[in-house]
């Protein structure tokens, strides 16, 4: 067994904005930038990461964007760079299908606002990305439109529900992808395809034009090779500024030490002991965090929240039996449309007693840090795994967690971290509710670190 801590992707410069500079000064095109996304994605086509993409129509659309550039009618940070957007997403002139055969709810006849606003930048939009069911899961396993391969091991899983954004910007397929994340769909991904993932504040990112899974934790969020990439991928589909004053000092970052024993594996617990050791080297205050109220996410709100409001968005579908469902998506559904709405209200308020907890906690800290996965990225199919406390579901090892950042609304990254036996896993970064330009500020300093100042017994 190898643990090594990756300072690969942290190395690269911001993709997004070196390539837009690139087509902009002439050196490249989007052209060119759609032609290496076409080699990239017909050589790894075994992933399964696109769900449509029509290569004649992205090609004019790119040689468009080319000739606007050259007559100054078209600038901007995202100015001829592919990206790909996730297949719950409305996008004009491609279908949703939202990786399922049943029939989906009404989602508008509008492109969803964030697509456009990637236009306006000047982004090429040229494919769909495959996704888990309907966004319920965290796997990337799917029977209707196949399982998305992990780039790094085929037989392993590539996260979800994000899944082929994932696995394709892992690749080269477009220098970025658009996910969605209820509990974890951006962050597991990005930490099992060894790339970043940014979920910001709860309705940074306007959700028009999106399927919905529960409308209470969806958020909308960016999965790229470096955090700089997901800030301005942000501040173009929110229109906030992701920019905060340049830290004077090494970060005071929290722990909920007493929440993660027993949840992780013992190599990741090894590789997590480890990067605390390296933070403290550097500077960084670890602050071991009590944060109780992790623990009650889980059970008292996130589960039963999550399939009472996708049970409602679905509830035509369910109503007329079901149809076109797995029955892996199918069965918590059912139990969500069965759940009391006194029982609803109960876990909508135990939400916010445990957000304000959360706050309380995060006050005192710049961020918190903890493993974005319990565990290596589990086999295709595998349902239970090992852990310190022993054995337990890979659902509970994986989406437990994230599921906790989602359901407060908090923002979170997942930064390329360590290497298990050639696996990647992510580190979780969260910062407090709306401080989302202040996370990416830490984020960006750990990237740096890792960058530059990784102990080679860590390698």
């Amino acid at each position: 067994m190898t643990i090594t801590i990756d300072s690969r992707s942290a190395k690269q410069s911001s993709t997004v904005a070196t390539l837009a500079a690139a087509i902009a000064a002439g050196r490249d095109s989007c052209v060119a930038a759609l032609a290496r996304t076409r080699e990239s994605a017909e050589r790894h086509a075994v992933l399964n990461a696109l769900a449509w993409v029509d290569w004649p129509a992205a090609e004019s659309a790119a040689a468009r964007i080319d000739a606007d550039i050259a007559a100054g009618r078209l600038s901007g940070p995202l100015a001829g760079v592919p990206i790909s957007i996730k297949d719950l997403y409305l996008v004009d002139g491609m279908p949703t299908r939202a990786g399922t055969r049943a029939r989906l709810p009404d989602l508008g006849k509008g492109e969803a606002s964030l697509v456009t606003r990637l236009r306006q930048a000047g982004a090429l939009i040229f494919a769909k990305t495959n996704m888990h069911e309907i966004a319920l899961g965290a796997s990337g396993e799917n029977p209707w439109t196949g399982d998305v391969l992990n780039p790094f091991d085929h037989a392993r899983q590539s996260g979800g529900s994000s899944s082929g954004a994932g696995a394709a910007v892992a690749v080269g397929i477009g220098a970025a992808g658009i996910g969605s994340d209820t509990g974890g769909s951006v962050r597991i991904p990005a930490s099992f395809c060894g790339i970043t993932g940014f979920k910001p504040s709860f309705g940074a990112i306007p959700l028009d034009g999106a399927l919905h899974l529960s409308f209470s934790f969806d958020h909308a969020g960016p999965l790229a090779p470096t955090v700089d990439d997901c800030a301005i991928l942000y501040e173009v589909m929110s229109g906030r500024s992701a920019r905060a004053p340049a830290p004077t000092r090494a970060p005071r970052l929290g722990v909920p030490r007493d929440w993660l024993a027993g949840r992780l594996s013992v190599e990741v617990r090894d590789a997590f002991e480890r990067t605390l050791a390296l933070l403290r080297v550097e500077g960084v205050s670890i602050v071991e965090l009590p944060l109780p109220a992790l623990g009650r996410v889980w059970n008292d709100c996130y589960t039963p929240i999550v399939r009472a409001e996708a049970a409602w968005v679905h509830r035509e579908a369910l109503a007329a039996g079901g149809e076109g469902f797995s029955e892996g998506v199918l069965a918590p559904m059912r139990v969500g449309a069965a759940l009391m709405a006194t029982d609803y209200i109960e876990a909508r308020r135990q939400r916010e007693r445990i957000r304000a907890e959360l706050d309380v906690g995060l006050a005192g800290v710049d961020a918190v840090i903890l493993p974005a996965s319990g565990v290596a990225p589990p086999l295709r199919g595998q349902m239970d795994i090992e852990v310190e406390s022993g054995r337990t579901t890979v659902r509970e090892a994986v989406l437990g967690q994230t599921a906790p950042f989602s359901a407060c609304g908090l923002p979170a990254l997942s930064l390329p971290w360590a290497r298990i036996d050639g696996l990647p896993v992510g580190l979780q970064v969260v910062g407090a509710g709306s401080a989302d330009a202040g996370l990416l500020s830490v984020g960006r300093w750990i990237e740096r670190l890792f960058a530059t100042r990784v102990d080679e017994s860590l390698r």
